[in-house]
């Protein structure tokens, strides 16, 4: 019987533990790296922001989220450079995305804007107005059209 109320309070408190290590929390905007604070002040300062977060997953550096009024979201890794800009259906600022993908969709899908836009260490990934998501390497050569 003692066995048994040992192992039960062992993985209570294991679970708490793991549970408080996976967090998310309401921050203020200040509380984002400098790099974040400047890419909202400089792409989005017409924008009222609504809500900002942090999150910490178990093993994972922190990373961050913007919520403005207007529904977009914008996220962050730990040094505040945005790895995700979805606007919904507005078009990102132009000056985010790179010149050659820029030109590729007004040139391969004309009356189409760039609603989100992602990247990571090996690509980046668009999607269009139209629903269409293409992915590019990250020189911004295109790679393929994702279903």
């Amino acid at each position: 019987m003692k066995n048994i109320v040992k192992v039960a309070l062992i993985s209570l408190i294991a679970g708490s533990s793991f549970q408080a290590i996976g967090q998310e929390k309401v921050i203020q905007l200040n509380a984002l790296p400098k790099t974040a604070q400047s890419f909202i002040s400089s792409h989005y300062k017409q924008e009222k922001v609504a809500l900002v977060k942090s999150e910490k997953e178990l093993l994972s550096p922190i990373e961050y989220q913007v919520v403005l009024a207007n529904g977009t979201k914008v996220e962050f890794d730990n040094k505040g450079n945005w790895t995700e800009v979805d606007a919904k259906k507005n078009a990102v600022p132009q000056s985010i995305i790179p010149a050659s993908i820029r030109e590729y969709v007004k040139k391969s899908f004309p009356n189409n804007e760039i609603v989100q836009i992602s990247k990571d260490n090996r690509e980046i990934e668009v999607e269009l107005t139209s629903g269409i998501d293409l992915k590019f390497n990250t020189k911004g050569e295109f790679i393929r059209i994702d279903d």
